[in-house]
């Protein structure tokens, strides 16, 4: 049965690019400060590692991730939710509303309660509701009732609160709360349930935002790196695992061009008789020593996760995620990318219940002239004894044929990063 993830993780990912261009800007070349050090964005990291869930893990569902419809037109965001879980509008809204979920709006249908209007309609919004009806409408007479509904005095309340109030008397009614007493609203019954759904639809859009934040957090990427949806639905997700811009820590390479040739004419050339073909050039860096740091904290998803009833982050989610950063750049082999490789991950991961706070490992590891990576100023800080009691386990990945590393934490458990 899987279990939920709760400590918290402080850790850095070391990318080796030796004649290669790990992450471009949009002049094709390797990213620099003002100051001259070459950069990679954490973007660069966060797309090698979902380019290897997707492909090591085909179960699980990667969100955040280009696809194309049957047109090879890439997906917009509300397409790419409707293609991966159907059409949000058609989710069964409110079905599964908990007792202790809070609402304006309450249905009687003689057994239980159900709720609607979780948001109150603007009052411009209902009063122009009621003005766009027509004008032979029996709706218009209902205008007073519903005023009451979205008025001052009205109050959000659970299920579960005016289920108790229910009395065996009570008929089948559309109720609402003021000062704590169940108010009904009077009119025909389909007359209300048509009022009551369609301004719940203008306060929401037709869409559950608890069912469309349930089937986010089911998606991978989201419970381990969160997301900005502002489509159909405006939601912001702060997802658990952050990761900084990579700085190479190697500062002794050089970004160079060279000259590249394609098979093909350019159909630009106004010369008919030219036979000349497509020329071009790529940039690269002769070497360099990323280093990313990243820091896992699963309470960041803690409220959504509440709130919506979804996925939290699980212990299987974080060894996914593992494999991703210690194999995912070596593993996205591209053109431009041929040479950029994962050199070493560390990992320091703190007793459950921790609320250590570590700085980032990114200008504490430090790449030798001799290519050596020396981890001696992170082991510092962790052996402190006020630190050291917080960690539960220091863990390195890296190929000791190929990497050379100084000053590894006493405690750490160092493993192949290819197994």
């Amino acid at each position: 049965m899987p279990s939920t993830f709760t400590s918290r993780v402080f850790g850095c990912v070391v990318i080796k690019s030796i004649n290669s261009n790990y992450n471009a800007d949009f002049t094709h070349q390797p990213r620099t400060l003002p100051d001259g050090s070459v950069y990679a964005t954490d973007k660069a990291l966060k797309y090698s590692v979902r380019n290897y869930l997707k492909k090591a893990y085909p179960d699980e569902k990667i969100f955040y991730f280009k696809s194309v419809d049957p047109n090879f037109k890439p997906r917009t965001l509300d397409e790419s939710y409707k293609f991966n879980f159907g059409d949000p509008k058609k989710a069964g809204k409110k079905l599964n509303s908990t007792a202790e979920d809070k609402f304006f709006l309450f249905k009687y249908d003689g057994v239980s309660v159900s709720g609607l209007l979780s948001d109150k309609p603007k009052s411009a919004a209902l009063k122009k509701y009621f003005k766009d009806l027509p004008e032979d409408s029996d709706l218009k007479t209902l205008k007073s009732s519903f005023d009451k509904v979205v008025g001052k005095k009205s109050e959000q309340q659970t299920i579960a609160f005016v289920q108790s109030k229910i009395t065996e008397d009570d008929e089948e009614s559309y109720l609402f709360i003021e000062n704590g007493n169940l108010q009904k609203i009077d009119g025909a019954f389909t007359d209300l349930e048509t009022i009551a759904n369609e301004l719940d639809n203008m306060v929401t859009g037709g869409i559950d935002k608890k069912i469309f934040l349930s089937n986010l957090l089911s998606c991978l990427d989201i419970r381990l790196f969160g997301g900005t949806y502002a489509g159909q639905v405006n939601l912001s997700i702060h997802g658990p695992v952050q990761i900084t811009h990579g700085i190479d820590q190697y500062r002794k390479g050089q970004i160079y061009s060279e000259q590249i040739m394609s098979p093909f004419r350019n159909p630009g050339e106004k010369n008919v008789d030219s036979t000349m073909t497509t020329l071009g050039s790529q940039s690269k860096l002769s070497e360099g020593h990323y280093v990313h740091g990243f820091s896992i904290n699963p309470h960041n998803i803690s409220d959504h996760v509440t709130l919506s009833e979804g996925t939290a982050l699980q212990d299987e989610d974080v060894l996914k995620v593992k494999a991703g950063l210690s194999r995912g750049v070596t593993f996205y082999d591209s053109a431009a990318k041929s040479g950029s490789e994962n050199e070493l991950l560390l990992w320091v991961q703190l007793k459950e219940g921790s609320m250590l706070v570590l700085p980032s490992f990114v200008e504490l590891v430090k790449v030798q002239n001799d290519r050596t990576i020396d981890l001696s100023s992170v082991s510092e800080i962790l052996a402190r004894p006020h630190i050291a009691k917080h960690v539960e386990k220091v863990e390195i990945n890296y190929d000791q044929t190929a990497t050379k590393v100084a000053g590894i934490p006493a405690s750490a458990i160092v493993s192949d990063i290819n197994q």
